[in-house]
């Protein structure tokens, strides 16, 4: 155990990084492009940042759950755990330039800053979605997991890979359709709040949640 931390070790850490990622993320709201917005553009943009602060919080619950059954982080979990608060800390900046940049359209054989953008953005949230996939798979092996957690944990990684695959799917559709722009971007936290809904639907009939 030389190289592994308590939950507890942890947890202050975690919370205080998403903390930061929520207060950066409202004071990376464009105030100056704002002044000029027409009302649909102010709301679009209002909006975004509106939805990214909630996959925010969304992912904020979902790691630190998953820490939280740890109880004992081990290199694993610690080479898993620590970068993704890395990446939270860096969405408001990608949800800065979704704002002002993301309102256009494109294709494979026309990419356009919009396009760039908004792609960038959807492969970075499913890529912070794998590592929470991968965090949940890598509890299979184990150690020190409780039994009653354990019961818990294969609907947590099926659900979270349902999700996954949809935030890819979301991905490959900002490249290849023209028909959409940054609404794809909209569409991430509806796709996290139902995970919640479906998990807590699949592990009613459970003791731990």
């Amino acid at each position: 155990l030389q190289h592994a931390l308590p939950n507890t070790a942890v947890l202050p850490l975690f919370d205080t990084l998403f903390g930061v990622a929520l207060t950066l993320l409202a004071y990376s709201v464009p105030d100056h492009l704002m002044d000029g917005m027409d009302a649909v553009k102010l709301g679009q943009t209002v909006t975004i940042y509106l939805l990214t602060g909630i996959a925010v919080i969304l992912y904020w619950y979902k790691l630190r759950r998953l820490i939280h059954i740890t109880r004992i982080l081990l290199p694993t979990q610690l080479i898993l755990g620590m970068p993704s608060l890395l990446l939270i800390v860096m969405m408001p900046k990608f949800a800065q330039l979704v704002a002002t940049q993301g309102g256009g359209v494109g294709d494979l054989n026309n990419w356009t800053p919009s396009q760039i953008v908004n792609t960038i953005f959807v492969f970075f949230l499913g890529f912070v979605d794998g590592v929470c996939l991968a965090y949940g798979q890598s509890l299979f092996r184990h150690p020190y997991i409780r039994d009653r957690d354990r019961k818990t944990i294969k609907v947590r990684v099926q659900v979270q890979l349902a999700g996954f695959a949809l935030m890819i799917g979301l991905g490959i559709l900002e490249i290849t359709s023209t028909r959409f722009n940054n609404e794809y971007v909209l569409l991430i936290p509806l796709i996290l709040i139902a995970e919640e809904w479906w998990l807590g639907k699949r592990l009613s009939g459970t003791s731990t949640i």
